[in-house]
């Protein structure tokens, strides 16, 4: 149940995160006893997160094999594997990769189950991913909503190749309403707090920052923050007379031990500078710093569009 529960918010979590994502689920197996808990609610809830946010499961198996050198168990040409014919340890054995088969084939990913395999499973998933056809329906009637119907695909006069699809899919609607009555309950203030300490970098608002560090003459350190943010995404008011947009910039650089140095910047950009610099806006910041490893953190707010952007690097700042 931990396992699952852990999964299910790692999935939640990369939601910040555009487009299709892999993810690796390494273990050596568990069982989900659909009688005495709720493992099976909590499976389906894991990979129907896992189809909202666009995510594919491979499962790489630890566990050492019990069916001899000269079986390969990341195939698929297994023997019966009913008692009558493969014993009870047999069954005992696969009960815990059940559910990294499930993973796998219901967010469209694949179970590597050889711990010999491990290494060629991961090249199979990376090369596997980076070409993939993305497919969209939408359910005709309410008898063909999530649930209630199922999805298959198959390539036509070419029975040697297998298809790879997630089996679940999700309504916009439950998404879009839940996102809506979020965002109606945060002040712009919440939002770029929010995109500071986001886990993964936020790309409504296209934002970059670069890292370096100089010391002066009596050996007090500084660091110093390039920073861009894509201008063509910007929201522009021309309610005074002049195109203008204003966007807020919240920073902070955190060292290894808790101790931190903030700031915090408004950025009045007339429309004419786009024109003039090119789409990137360009602005720098100036901290003083002791010598230490910091994480740098910067998010930015668009006041007209609401969208939020923010970027992370890493520099350490050595003593002498």
């Amino acid at each position: 149940m931990d396992t699952l529960s852990r999964l299910e918010g790692l999935l939640r979590s990369s939601i910040p995160v555009a487009g299709r994502k892999v993810l690796f689920f390494i273990s050596d197996g568990f069982v989900v006893d659909a009688k005495r808990s709720s493992g099976s609610d909590v499976m389906r809830r894991a990979v129907n997160e896992a189809a909202r946010v666009g995510v594919v499961i491979y499962s790489l198996g630890t566990r050492s094999s019990s069916l001899g050198p000269g079986v390969d168990a990341s195939s698929t040409s297994y023997p019966d594997f009913s008692p009558r014919t493969a014993g009870r340890s047999l069954v005992e054995s696969k009960m815990p990769q059940e559910p990294l088969d499930t993973l796998a084939d219901e967010t469209g990913g694949r179970a590597y189950l050889n711990p010999n395999t491990l290494d060629d499973g991961i090249a199979n998933a990376l090369t596997g991913s980076s070409t993939y056809y993305l497919l969209a329906w939408r359910p005709d009637s309410e008898n063909q909503r999530p649930g209630k119907s199922r999805i298959n695909v198959t390539i036509k006069s070419r029975q040697d190749l297998r298809v790879r699809m997630r089996r679940h899919f999700f309504d916009f609607r439950e998404t879009e309403a839940a996102a809506n009555k979020a965002a109606a309950a945060t002040t712009p203030e919440d939002d770029l707090k929010a995109a500071l300490g986001s886990l993964y970098p936020r790309r409504d608002l296209p934002t970059f920052v670069s890292t370096s560090f100089q010391k002066s003459a009596d050996k007090a350190t500084a660091l110093n923050l390039a920073m861009k943010l894509d201008g063509a995404t910007l929201g522009f008011d021309e309610s005074s007379g002049k195109s203008r947009a204003i966007v807020d910039v919240l920073g902070i650089a955190l060292d290894d031990r808790g101790r931190f140095s903030s700031f915090r910047q408004k950025l009045d950009i007339p429309q004419e500078v786009l024109a003039k610099d090119g789409r990137f806006i360009k602005w720098t910041q100036s901290l003083p710093l002791p010598a230490g490893l910091y994480q740098v953190r910067v998010a930015v707010r668009d006041r007209q569009t609401g969208r939020t952007g923010s970027a992370i690097a890493w520099i350490e700042i050595p003593l002498n």
